[in-house]
C-alpha cells in the first residue's frame, strides 16, 4: 500500500466514523429518548399544523418524575414550543410558548 492510498484509506475511515456518530441513535436532547423526540416532532406537526421538516428539537430536561420536556423550534421564524412525554415516549402535550 502506498503512502497516498494509506492517507485516502485513513480519511475514508475517519469520515465513516464521523458519519456514524452524526447518525447515532444515542444522541439525545436533554436526556430524552430518541422515540420521545420523534413522537414530539410528529405530534407538533399535527397539532401546530406545520410540516415535520420545519420542527427542530432544541433542548430538553428530564425531571425526577419521568416526564421529559423537549423544547422545539417551529417554522422559519423559530417560534418556541414545548412538548412533554412520559417514560414510555407517549406525548402528553404540545403547546406554543408565550413570547417573552
Amino acid at each position: 500500500m502506498t503512502m497516498r492510498s494509506s492517507i485516502h484509506f485513513a480519511c475514508a475511515a475517519i469520515a465513516g466514523l464521523l458519519l456514524a456518530a452524526c447518525n447515532s441513535t444515542a444522541i439525545r436532547v436533554g436526556g430524552a429518548p430518541e422515540a420521545s423526540i420523534k413522537n414530539c416532532v410528529a405530534a407538533a406537526a399535527r397539532e401546530l399544523r406545520v410540516p415535520p421538516g420545519s420542527i427542530v428539537a432544541d433542548r430538553g430536561t428530564t425531571p425526577r418524575d419521568g416526564v421529559y420536556t423537549i423544547n422545539l423550534k417551529v417554522g422559519p421564524q423559530g417560534r418556541s414550543a414545548v412538548c412533554t412525554t412520559d417514560e414510555n415516549s407517549a406525548v402528553l402535550g404540545v403547546v406554543y410558548k408565550r413570547p417573552e
